[in-house]
């Protein structure tokens, strides 16, 4: 297992002939998760506002469109990039077009991957489950502005960890050792590490207090949102 610390890391070469697990913990991931368990029928990741707007003039009033510059709501978008927003009210049979700083970014630049899966703490049981079997796995932690970012850090640590215990023996590269220890010395205070983040103390100080209790919730959810095409959808497996 590999570890890739942001998404401008991620390449064809480190992706290629592997499962791609992406993890925005804080909150393009999280959002992506929480859409499709609450009814959205597909979330087309995208890298621009402009792209977005594109997509909603061709696809019609089925389209909502989400996302954040700077952790903040796009002008003309309906929601932010708050996983909160995202209840079976608002998505359901809703397809959701998301623009993010960091999230988006990773998907697309791990289009070479064999197989693309959206992983968070909220889902984290349900992709272990999924993944157990997979022989090549990379774990892409979105990071914040090209930077490491310790919430992703910590998710991707949480999955190596429940994998292990369930798979074994299991190869792991340099980074992944190192992702894998940072949780093992924090798994009892979770968000106590990662609140000394840059971008967790970015959102707490934008106001976004409860995305921040919502998304370090472990096996909340019991999706696996898994690439087909352009759009992210919940498996049928």
């Amino acid at each position: 297992m590999d570890v890739i610390g942001s998404a401008t890391q991620v390449s064809d070469i480190n992706v290629k002939g592997k499962v791609a697990v992406v993890i925005d913990v804080l909150r393009a991931t999280s959002v992506m998760v929480t859409a499709l368990a609450n009814g959205a029928s597909q979330v087309i990741p995208v890298l621009s506002p402009h792209e977005a707007f594109a997509l909603r003039d061709t696809m019609g009033n089925r389209v909502l469109l989400g996302g954040e510059r700077d952790a903040l709501p796009i002008s003309g978008f309906d929601y932010g990039n708050s996983p909160l927003q995202y209840t079976s009210e608002v998505v359901s049979g809703k397809t959701l077009v998301m623009t993010t700083t960091n999230g988006t970014l990773a998907i697309k630049n791990a289009a070479a991957a064999d197989q693309l899966i959206i992983a968070s703490f909220l889902n984290g049981e349900a992709v272990v489950d999924y993944i157990k079997n997979k022989e090549e796995i990379v774990f892409i932690c979105s990071g914040t502005d090209g930077q490491f970012t310790l919430e992703d850090a910590l998710c991707a640590g949480y999955l190596m960890d429940q994998l292990m215990a369930i798979k074994r023996p299991v190869k792991l590269s340099d980074m992944a050792v190192a992702v894998h220890q940072l949780y093992k010395a924090n798994q009892e205070d979770i968000v106590g590490i990662a609140s000394q983040g840059r971008h967790y103390q970015n959102l707490q100080n934008k106001g976004f207090f409860k995305d921040l209790e919502y998304c370090f919730q472990i096996g909340l959810l019991d999706n696996v949102p898994v690439k087909e095409g352009d759009a992210l959808k919940n498996t049928t497996c």
